[in-house]
């Protein structure tokens, strides 16, 4: 449930819920040893703090951590560019003139398109 209403409060710009919701599934998402239990949903997770850096002027950190969340298991990639679609647009409408964005948006197309 936290992955559905985390994703819900970052599409409609709640910030800080969503980053607060973001964090508890990553908490529950990682064994005591370190290990994911839930690879998929926590790179979902992983995106929501870079949506929201993307969104506070933080471009550096939006694309670093951005393109490592992508890096995943490939199976698991047509769910995960579904939630990196909020970061590419607030890269679109925010970064119109910044090439790094503008690449990392080429790169997102290019693994949709895969």
């Amino acid at each position: 449930m936290g992955l559905r209403l985390h994703g819900c409060c970052r599409k409609v710009g709640d910030n800080q819920l969503s980053e607060n919701l973001a964090r508890e599934v990553l908490r529950a998402g990682v064994d005591f040893d370190g290990t994911e239990r839930s690879p998929m949903r926590n790179a979902e997770a992983r995106i929501t703090p870079r949506v929201i850096s993307a969104r506070d002027g933080d471009l550096g950190a939006a694309l670093a951590y951005g393109e490592q969340a992508l890096q995943g298991d490939p199976q698991s990639l047509p769910s995960l560019m579904l939630v990196a679609s909020d970061l590419s647009a607030v890269l679109t409408q925010q970064y119109v003139g910044d090439r790094e964005a503008r690449e990392f948006v080429q790169h997102m197309r290019t693994l949709h398109s895969r």
